[in-house]
């Protein structure tokens, strides 16, 4: 069992937080050998040889994501969840490749390197040299025509004209497909540094907070409480894709050459002149996207598969990547909050009760944990947090009391109050 990782101090967090390389390489440096320990007992040994990549993929989306991050335990925290979702990304790869060739294929990976080392790599992954595009269509174009004049050659001496031209064909497609993936590959990464740069925007909102913008390609965004979007400078100029961590409901601009896309934890969502909502909060265990009009295209960050979710339907996003349909209950039920309620269905008081504190800034918590077992349901309006504690309180049979900081606990209605009422 791997050691737990080590939160930052407080200097080295706040360097890290605002963008400073020298805290990333100095933290990955540092905590190197425990996320590739890490990453091996969630690789298992049949693919422990790949714990130096997934520790460098770890430590490079928590950095892209370091704006999110309050606290050192907190960041901490997210990067060994991230270890434990590139663990489970690789494994679906070598899954993938496994039934596609009968034995997965030998892929480059980081063995085990120096810390030293390792930190290189990171820095190189975060700073590719750029592609040089002239070069690469020369080259292709080069191969091309040495292939080409190969084949006239074997032509020319007799043989069949089927066998070359098929390969010629065969390479003519290789060609175009290189050529695409490289424009893409190149157009990911400038959108990865974007959002990483100290000059991307935040707009965010805090407990009890909701609001919407206007941004800058015409599109409009609902912000549900604690809620963030980070926005690269270019947005709606050179790029439309933005980073959301919480939830927030889109109308898109139609219209636009470039595609309308949301990162949000492992999940990528790609639309165009549409209207969704996506919940993506730390706390939760998958990523949830739900379409009102239109259509979306959702895929994983490893790249593999995609969904077509269509207007009315939602779909939930493992961290493994799978992803499943929602029945249009539970859609309705994690997307009240579009509509200014906030709904629960046989519900445990134990998760109600976060989801009122984050969506009214309440302040409350039970005289005994195992009120929290208890069920309710209910459809609460988000105007008033006295009349939303008021309805939990009713349907969970709970006193509202009031302890020596004046903080609301909810105990046993039944029982003898733990905490004087306030009058």
């Amino acid at each position: 069992m791997a050691d737990q990782l080590q939160p930052l101090d407080n200097a080295q967090f706040v360097a890290f937080k605002s963008g400073d390389e020298n805290a990333l390489t100095g933290a990955y440096r540092t905590q190197y050998d425990t996320l590739v320990a890490h990453a091996r007992d969630a690789l298992g040994p049949e693919l422990a040889h790949f714990s130096g990549r997934v520790a460098q993929q770890a430590m490079l989306g928590t950095w892209a994501r370091r704006a999110d991050f309050d606290t050192a335990p907190a960041l901490a925290a997210a990067l060994q969840a991230a270890v434990v979702g590139e663990a489970a990304q690789q494994r679906r790869r070598h899954a993938a490749l496994h039934a596609r060739h009968g034995g997965a294929p030998q892929t480059p990976h980081l063995s085990a390197i120096s810390a030293e080392e390792a930190t290189t790599r990171m820095l190189e992954a975060l700073h590719p040299a750029p592609v040089d595009h002239e070069k690469a269509v020369s080259d292709v174009k080069a191969a091309r025509k040495h292939h080409a004049a190969e084949h006239v050659n074997k032509v020319g001496k007799g043989r069949g004209w089927k066998g070359p031209a098929a390969l010629i064909a065969v390479l003519g497609v290789a060609i175009v497909y290189g050529m695409k993936m490289l424009n893409e590959g190149g157009v990911d990464i400038a959108v990865t540094k974007a959002l990483a740069a100290d000059d991307a925007r935040t707009l965010s909102s805090q407990r009890g907070q909701r609001g919407t913008v206007d941004l800058s390609d015409g599109s409009k965004a609902k912000i549900g409480s604690e809620s963030k979007l980070r926005l690269p400078v270019e947005f709606g100029r050179t790029m439309r894709t933005l980073v959301l961590t919480g939830t927030a409901s889109f109308t898109v601009a139609a219209g636009q050459p470039l595609p309308f896309t949301v990162r949000a934890a492992n999940a990528i969502i790609t639309a165009s002149g549409t209207q969704f909502t996506v919940r993506a909060f730390a706390a939760d265990s998958a990523v949830v996207v739900s379409v009102d009009e239109g259509s979306v295209a959702v895929h994983t960050k490893d790249g593999s598969g995609e969904t077509s979710v269509e207007a009315g339907k939602a779909v939930r996003v493992a961290p493994d990547g799978s992803v499943k349909e929602l029945d249009d209950a539970t859609r309705a039920l994690t997307f009240a909050w579009v509509r200014d309620t906030l709904a629960f269905a046989d519900a445990p008081v134990s998760a109600v009760l976060p989801e009122l504190s984050r969506w009214f800034d309440l302040k409350a918590s039970l005289a005994d944990a195992t009120l929290g077992e208890r069920k309710v349901s209910l459809r609460i309006g988000m105007q008033s947090s006295g009349d939303a504690l008021k309805m939990l309180a009713t349907a969970a049979n709970l006193a509202i009391g009031f302890d020596k900081d004046e903080k609301v606990v909810l105990s046993d209605a039944g029982a003898a109050p733990a905490a004087k009422k306030k009058k």
